[in-house]
Formats: structure tokens, C-alpha cells, sequence
């Protein structure tokens, strides 16, 4: 709603932050969503609670702990925001880059080493590039390291894309969110069925209970059509431990287990619950629109060349997944918070710069003035704190930076940004903290 007061501001006021409160309730897809970029992914499928991360180790039963130190690891500044098949290109090219310096190093300690009977001066030039070829080696063994971290991340978050068809999830909640299905939500409940009625395999119930989650807020779904949904996948899970429960010990697919159950049970009342908020325009039919896809031309070349660099690149069972995971690549849209702060320091009319209250210390108290007014006094704004009221998650942190950084490549003002929330959570955390509301 719009705010009463008056115009005080002045041009003094430009170096003023904007602080943006939003409720989570304005936008639950973000959060639930499946990502696709190398962060935001890490956090989503990994045990990954603030820099620590625990990975189960290559044809081991051991899980292995790493602590990341974001400040000092150049790979991660540059690579946490990408879309994952790039970060696995990044890390194949930097291993050999590496491997190769490493090699050239050593070499050249190995050329100089003493000959018996020959004198070598210490000021020759060939001693003061050893000198200074063995002084950089500790740096070199140190980013080695880090890389080899990060091909371990790697590793362990694409088994877990692959086994849970995380690319055909994500493909299909994009479409969702971005309005792909915005006058079809009779194609996006059958795409959506395919997935869920097929209780083992393909997707955890985690996965599953999240797709029917954006599916209920991100289309026009009747409320017969979620809960059909719903029952397919609910019957789908009884079908199979009933069907486990006669199957032979060994067979090669077992059933649900007893927390699996759980979870389903539990998700649907998730899925009611946002039903009923939904019902009651609680909360809003929350797609962002054909005009939010971020697909540009030539796109499809542009991938092609790209996944045959990463797959030559890659290492080991790496380069052999990498296609499946194709799909993650060049693909995106713009987040509810990050089109609100991009309203609201834009000053753009019929948005959110109209809607949401706007408070200013320097205004006359108890003057009214339109909005329209309000903005010939309003400062440019170079510093925005968003902060949101309830879980907040990579995705939408990411989101936010990635808007900033394209603005200023466009020649835009660029402008600095904090995010806040009163707590940050994986995917799987959000919608449990939603289950425990149903």
C-alpha cells in the first residue's frame, strides 16, 4: 500500500541504503525450487551447513569433511554463481593448468640439480628461476588442493543429480515458474504425473513433494488438480510397499521404507496446507511471467559446443554423467525479491514502487503526497539491504547478485547489495519447516 509523508529527502540522501522487507510468503517457489547453479546445488543435495561440507568419498563407505574458506579460495569466488555444467568445465581446465605448472616446476629443480665436479654460481639466471620456481610451488600445491576439493563437490553433487533426475525437476519447475504453463495447467499436471506416480526411482520423495509444491503455487492449478496430484503420488508409494512386501529379499529394487511413508504423508499435508492459503489469496498465484525466461538466441549452439568442451574436460566419471546433466545450463529467471529490489530502485511505475510502503526519516511527518510526486524527491538508490521475513536460501542470494552484476556489464548503475533473513535453509529444511505448519 502506499505510504503517507512528505517530500524531504535531498540529493544528500544518495549515499542512504534502501532497505527492503519482504514477507516469505510473497514467494515460497524460490525456495523449494531445484537449482541448477554450482552454490546453490552444493547446499540443495550435500550436507552443507556454513563452510563445511561432508561428502561420501569415491567407492567408499566413509564420508569425508571439508571446511571451505570462501575469502581465500579463488575457484569458489568465481564459480559458486555458475551454472553447474560451466563450474565442472572451470575445474577440468584449472586441474590441468595446475598439473602442468606443477610438472614444469619440478622439472626444472629436477635440470638443476648439482653435477658432480661443476661449479654453479649463485647469482646465475638459472638458479634465480629455480629460486623462484620452487618458492611459488607451496601456492601451487595449495590451489591443487583446493581444485581437487572442489572435483570432490563436484563428483558427489552430480551422483546425486543423476540419480535423482534433478535436471528433469528443474526443467520442468522452471517452465512452471516462469508461465511456461501459465494458460496449460492441464500439461503441467500431466508432466507432473509422470514424475510422481512412479513412487521408487527418479526423484526422492523430498524431490517429488516439491515439484507438486510449485506446481500448486506457480500455476493455475484447480484445487481438484493438486489433489489429484497428490493421490497419485501418495497411491504410487503404497502400491510399491505393498508390492516390496512379497518381493524377495534380493530384489534389486527395494521398496519405500518406513520414513519414506512418513515424508508422503506429511508432504501432502504440506501441499493442503499451501492449498488452503492459497484458496483464501493468502497467497498469490506466485509464476513471474513468459517475459521473466532469461533464453538468449542461439543459446542451443552456444550449449552444444559448451557440453563437448566439458566432457573432454572433465575428469573421470565426471565427463561420462556430464551430459545428463545438460539440461542446468543457460537457463533462468528473474526471482520475486530481486524484480521487487529492482522496482523499487528503478522507480518504476505500476510496480511494487507503488504498492509497498515506502518510510523516510526525512519526510515532513503526516503529509500525504502521491507516489508519482514522490519519486521526483527520492534519491537514486546505490546500496540496497533486502531482508526477508522468514527462511531465505542460496538461490535467491544468488539470484539478487547475478542482477547486479549483469547491470553493471549493461552499463546500468550498479548497485551494492546485502541479503538478509531470519534464517537461511536448504530446500529440503524449507519444506520440512512447511510440514510442520500443515
Amino acid at each position: 500500500r502506499s505510504g503517507g509523508g512528505g517530500a524531504g529527502s535531498d540529493a544528500a540522501g544518495g549515499g542512504r541504503p534502501l532497505l527492503v522487507l519482504i514477507d516469505r510468503n510473497s514467494d515460497l517457489v524460490t525456495p523449494l525450487h531445484h537449482t541448477s547453479t554450482y552454490q546453490a546445488l552444493v547446499d540443495d543435495v550435500l550436507d552443507h551447513k556454513g563452510n563445511r561440507i561432508t561428502v561420501k568419498e569415491e567407492d567408499k563407505a566413509t564420508k569425508k569433511t571439508y571446511d571451505m574458506d570462501p575469502d581465500g579460495d579463488p575457484f569458489y569466488a568465481a564459480y559458486k554463481f555458475s551454472p553447474f555444467p560451466d563450474a565442472i568445465e572451470a575445474n577440468g581446465k584449472e586441474m590441468a593448468d595446475v598439473a602442468a605448472r606443477e610438472q614444469e616446476v619440478r622439472s626444472k629443480a629436477s635440470a638443476a640439480a648439482p653435477t658432480p665436479n661443476v661449479v654453479v654460481h649463485a647469482e646465475s639466471t638459472g638458479t634465480s628461476d629455480l629460486a623462484s620456481a620452487v618458492d611459488s610451488l607451496p601456492a601451487l600445491l595449495q590451489r591443487k588442493k583446493q581444485l581437487e576439493m572442489h572435483l570432490a563437490f563436484l563428483q558427489a553433487a552430480m551422483n546425486q543429480a543423476m540419480a535423482r533426475d534433478i535436471p528433469v525437476y528443474f526443467e520442468l519447475e522452471n517452465d512452471m515458474a516462469t508461465g511456461h504453463y501459465q494458460s496449460n495447467a492441464a500439461g503441467a499436471k500431466a508432466e507432473v504425473l509422470k514424475l510422481v506416480s512412479k513412487a521408487m526411482g527418479g526423484g526422492s520423495v523430498q524431490d517429488k513433494l516439491r515439484l507438486v509444491a510449485v506446481f500448486c503455487l506457480a500455476t493455475s492449478a484447480a484445487g481438484s488438480d493438486i489433489d489429484e496430484v497428490v493421490a497419485a503420488m501418495q497411491n504410487a508409494y503404497e502400491q510399491a510397499q505393498a508390492a516390496s512386501k512379497v518381493a524377495p529379499p534380493d530384489a534389486p529394487i527395494p521398496g519405500p521404507t518406513a520414513v519414506d511413508m512418513e515424508a508422503v504423508r506429511k508432504g501432502a499435508g504440506a501441499v493442503s496446507y499451501l492449498r488452503r492459503l492459497r484458496s483464501i489469496q493468502m497467497l498469490p498465484t506466485q509464476a513471474l511471467g513468459q517475459n521473466a525466461l532469461e533464453k538468449k538466441p542461439g543459446d542451443n549452439t552456444v550449449f552444444s559446443s559448451l557440453m563437448a568442451k566439458v566432457q573432454t574436460q572433465a575428469t573421470g566419471l565426471l565427463a561420462n554423467a556430464t551430459e545428463k546433466v545438460s539440461s542446468m545450463l543457460g537457463r533462468g529467471h528473474t526471482d520475486y525479491a530481486t524484480r521487487v529490489v529492482e522496482n523499487l530502485t528503478e522507480m518504476r511505475p505500476n510496480t511494487e514502487d507503488e504498492s509497498f510502503l515506502y518510510l523516510d526519516p526525512k519526510m515532513v511527518r503526516g503529509l500525504e503526497v502521491d507516489v508519482n510526486t514522490l519519486r521526483g524527491f527520492r534519491p537514486p538508490v546505490r546500496e540496497v539491504i533486502l531482508f526477508v521475513i522468514g527462511g531465505g536460501c542460496y538461490a535467491e542470494f544468488q539470484n539478487l547478485q547475478s542482477s547486479v552484476m549483469e547491470g553493471g556489464s549493461m552499463g546500468m548503475t550498479r548497485r551494492g547489495i546485502t541479503y538478509g533473513c531470519t534464517e537461511l535453509m536448504c530446500p529440503e529444511a524449507f519444506l520440512n519447516q512447511l510440514t510442520e505448519l500443515a
